[in-house]
C-alpha cells in the first residue's frame, strides 16, 4: 500500500482540481449586472473558495509527481550475483 501513496496523492490532486474548477464555475459564476453588493460579495467569496481548491489540487498533483520521482530514483540497487 505504501508504494501507491504518490499515486493516491496525484489522484487526490486531480480530483480537487476538477472539483474546485466546477465549484468556481457553478457556485461562483459571473455576477450579473444588476446584482447587489451583497450578491457580488457572495459570488466573489465562492470564486475564491473554488480558486483555493484548484490551487491545493495543483500542489497535491505536483507533490505526488515529485514524491514518485524521488521514490523512483532513491531505490537501492540490488547487487547482481
Amino acid at each position: 500500500m505504501k508504494q501507491y501513496y504518490p499515486l493516491i496523492v496525484v489522484a487526490l490532486g486531480m480530483l480537487l482540481f476538477v472539483a474546485g474548477f466546477l465549484y468556481a464555475g457553478f457556485a461562483g459564476g459571473i455576477p450579473g449586472p444588476d446584482d447587489s453588493l451583497a450578491e457580488a460579495a457572495h459570488v466573489s467569496m465562492n470564486s475564491q473558495i473554488g480558486f483555493g481548491a484548484v490551487c491545493v489540487g495543483v500542489l497535491c498533483f505536483l507533490g505526488g509527481i515529485v514524491a514518485g520521482v524521488i521514490r523512483l530514483f532513491s531505490r537501492k540497487k540490488h547487487p547482481q550475483a
